[in-house]
């Protein structure tokens, strides 16, 4: 056992001397490519930058980003929205505007944004003289969904004809468990939750995190990981509506309620999307829980209702997950940000 506990005890020191080093080495000899690093955004966190709403896309980015196996590029605009072909750019604000509003689906992780169902709505909203621009981010909720609606308006010094909310399943347990408002209205993580700012950190201060971060996003997903996702399966799952589900509903009604109240004094229409992840696909959870209750919550509001799970309904279980989904994980490949837009587009007809 001593020996056990010797050899333990000197390969941590070993550790941590080379932690020290790779540290030291990074911000003196090699500060200058440490800093190129940082401004290329190239690292997968390092696409975001920390901000009063917690996180947000860093701005100016024109990277090749991964995603398991994929890798697509990412751009983002002087204000830190996604952009690309058909996206609103300065000489747009002029037009009548469409926010979108919601986490990773909005954003478009691993596709092109031409491809994401917001790139979609931009390109056929330009040809009626419209513009929509992208404010989705990974791991945004309702919390954050109204203070960044709020937050964009004053960034474009416009308010925007229409608000498309997509209310993704993860929002109800990040409401509930994962984000709190602090002073100054200031969105923070709970303590258990603070991955972010450490990952940040050890990302842009080690080589060797650097480099395992990068192997680890680059890895290709297994086809199980697309499945057994606890922030899907609270509306099947009772426990897990009693542990977070419940509170998150209620949390994430008030925040949407803002909304609702954002929008009157804009004299905004408002729409709320809602879409389904393999796991409720499989469980055969088509009158979800986030269906009905979003259902309700909209006519109560007098908002528009998009009942996205519907589409992903249409054939077998399995063929819909393999066809819609990104192989080995919960977001949607291109087929699907197309079928959920083309819901979208059928139930809106123009904008």
């Amino acid at each position: 056992m001593k020996r056990v506990l010797r050899v333990l005890g000197q390969a941590f020191v070993i550790v941590l001397i080379v932690l020290a080093l790779d540290y030291v080495v990074l911000a003196t000899v090699l500060s200058d490519w440490k800093r190129n690093w940082a401004d290329s955004a190239t690292a997968y966190t390092q696409a975001y930058v920390l901000s009063p709403l917690h996180h947000d896309i860093a701005p100016n980015q024109d990277s090749m980003r991964a995603w398991g196996n994929i890798v697509y590029p990412f751009r983002s605009d002087r204000y830190g929205f996604r952009t690309g072909a058909c996206a609103p750019g300065e000489n747009d604000k002029t037009k009548s505007a469409i926010f979108a509003v919601g986490d990773s689906f909005t954003e478009g992780l691993g596709v092109l944004y031409e491809e994401s169902f917001v790139g979609l709505m931009a390109c056929d909203a330009a040809k009626q003289g419209k513009a929509v621009w992208n404010l989705g981010v990974v791991f945004y909720s309702p919390v954050i969904y109204y203070r960044k609606i709020r937050a964009s308006a004053e960034k474009l010094g416009i308010k925007p004809a229409e608000v498309y909310v997509f209310l993704d399943l993860s929002d109800i347990r990040d409401e509930a468990l994962v984000y709190r408002v602090g002073a100054g209205d200031v969105v923070t993580m709970a303590p258990s939750y603070h991955w972010f700012a450490t990952g940040q950190f050890l990302l842009g201060n080690f080589a060797t995190f650097r480099l395992i971060y990068d192997l680890w996003i680059k890895s290709p997903f297994s086809v199980a990981g697309s499945y057994g996702r606890e922030r899907a399966l609270w509306t099947v799952d009772p426990g897990l509506m009693a542990e977070w589900g419940r509170r998150g509903l209620q949390l994430a009604t008030q925040s949407m309620d803002k909304i609702v109240d954002l929008c009157r004094e804009w004299q905004c229409k408002l729409t709320v999307v809602v879409y389904p992840w393999p796991d409720n696909i499989a469980e055969g959870d088509r009158n979800s829980i986030q269906v009905t209750y979003w259902r309700d919550w909209a006519a109560a509001r007098g908002a528009r209702f998009i009942d996205g799970f519907a589409p992903f309904f249409r054939g077998p279980p399995g063929a819909a997950v393999h066809k819609y989904y990104i192989r080995g994980d919960t977001h949607f490949n291109a087929a699907g940000h197309h079928l959920l837009f083309d819901e979208l587009r059928s139930a809106i007809g123009d904008y």
